[in-house]
């Protein structure tokens, strides 16, 4: 069964009346999830007092979204891995909250202050944001004692999982997306192949890119018609979070291991040598299409067009991609390396799922997370093209999708040593990345030394606030 937000019984006056106070900047949005942890309310109706025979109806808060509302109903319509049958008293209720964060969080915040928070929550944490929820406000537990309790290991998660949903030994969520950010390029085989070009290969260098890109930007490409750009960094931005993995990958990270101090500068050299091979990209080379001239259609280039040779992407596109240019030979290389034989670094992103302070069916809750972070459920839902992947071993070596996506083969040899997302300890990691970022510098209006200053200076103003 699937609920708007807009439905849910008493909460329509206290949320209209929360946003007000939020928009009015009265009161924070956290600050209102920490008036709601005051009394927590029932999760359901239950009858019987056993758990795992006790009827039980779940609320389970999330957005309306392809990969986790639609594809977490299809896999109850499916009865994946038999979960409805091995759980006949168990129901799911699946309350939607708008399409992101900006509609998701003032909704699940009014639901909590009005005392009808349900049993589980969705978040997608950005440096680790989503730890205040079970430690500054209490809105969802600790799971390990649950885990223990059903006998649920979870070491079957890859250990930087575990380490991004931790703290101070508590594992408040658990994983239901988490992926690699932007490890690949995706690229137009059959252009590469007519333009005379050599297949780009997985352990090139950021260099040997450039030179390559050289080679396929062609024609009056730039602002104009009928040409073609060989390389853009497409997906992973012009910021800290998309581009996390890169800047890694140049030995530079944003924050210390506290979250409170930035550290852009402390690799001086290496971060200005990152955002010059940025820069140069679209105004030095030009092999690649210049914000300044213009909104870029990443998608629309690569695939609609065929104008854009290669790019960034997320490994949801592995599939995606094929699937919506049907008549592209599309094929996946990963990510380059600043020096032959570099280590490569990567960076986890997630989406996960907590259950909550005020359930009164906390082991059921637990259960349907295991079920929708579990294998079976990944599986089909990477074959079916329906979400992205989870950070579990047993998952990404699945033949099933292997056999399907081979590219799965390479996304597993990062995961198998992937890195947290670092943290941002007032828990502003949004506002970090909008303050961090260097698209002012690849428009050209800023020069690279003054565009690392000022990032290293607008980090730390975000650092320095109070938490969120």
């Amino acid at each position: 069964m699937v609920r708007f937000g807009s439905d849910l019984p008493g909460a329509a006056t206290s949320r209209r009346r929360l946003m007000r106070d939020a928009a009015a900047g009265t009161v924070g949005a956290f600050g209102l999830l920490a008036a709601a942890c005051g009394s927590p309310a029932p999760g359901g109706d239950s009858t019987g007092t056993t758990p795992g025979t006790r009827k039980a109806t779940l609320r389970v808060h999330v957005v309306k979204k392809s990969d986790v509302s639609d594809w977490i109903d299809a896999g109850l319509q499916q009865d994946v891995d038999d979960f409805k049958k091995k759980n006949p008293n168990l129901q799911i209720t699946l309350e939607l909250h708008g399409t992101w964060t900006d509609t998701y969080f003032p909704q699940v915040i009014a639901v909590s202050a009005s005392g009808q928070l349900g049993d589980a929550v969705w978040y997608p944490p950005r440096h680790r944001s989503h730890i205040a929820w079970g430690t500054k406000y209490g809105i969802v537990k600790d799971l390990i004692p649950i885990a223990k309790a059903q006998r649920y290991d979870l070491g079957q998660f890859y250990k930087g999982a575990t380490e991004q949903n931790t703290h101070e030994g508590k594992q408040y969520w658990l994983s239901y997306i988490s992926e690699p950010i932007v490890p690949i390029i995706a690229y137009n085989k059959a252009k590469v192949q007519q333009l005379g070009m050599a297949l780009p290969k997985d352990d090139w260098t950021f260099d040997e890119l450039a030179e390559w890109a050289k080679r396929g930007t062609t024609g009056s490409s730039a602002g104009g018609t009928g040409g073609t750009w060989g390389y853009y960094r497409g997906d992973s931005g012009a910021g800290p979070f998309g581009a996390g993995p890169y800047l890694r990958q140049w030995g530079v990270e944003p924050v210390d291991p506290t979250g409170k101090k930035a550290t852009f500068m402390d690799k001086r050299e290496a971060f200005i040598q990152a955002l010059t091979f940025r820069y140069n990209l679209m105004n030095t080379l030009k092999v690649s299409p210049n914000p300044k001239d213009g909104s870029i259609a990443q998608h629309d280039l690569f695939g609609k067009e065929q104008r854009l040779i290669a790019t960034d992407i997320w490994p949801f596109r592995i599939q995606g991609y094929p699937n919506d240019y049907k008549d592209m030979q599309i094929d996946f290389v990963l990510t380059p390396v600043v020096k032959k034989g570099d280590k490569r670094r990567s960076m986890l992103n997630e989406h996960v799922f907590g259950v909550t302070t005020a359930s009164k069916f906390p082991e059921e809750a637990f259960k349907f997370l295991t079920w929708i972070g579990g294998k079976e459920m990944n599986v089909q839902g990477l074959v079916q093209g329906a979400k992205g992947p989870i950070a579990r071993a047993d998952v990404l070596s699945d033949t099933r999708i292997t056999d399907k996506w081979p590219t799965y083969k390479k996304i597993k040899t990062i995961m198998d040593a992937i890195e947290a997302d670092y943290p941002v300890a007032n828990f502003r990691g949004e506002e970090f990345d909008t303050a961090a970022t260097w698209s002012r510098l690849e428009r050209g209006e800023i020069p690279v030394l003054e565009m690392a200053n000022e990032i290293q200076r607008l980090a730390q103003e975000v650092l320095n606030k109070e938490p969120a």
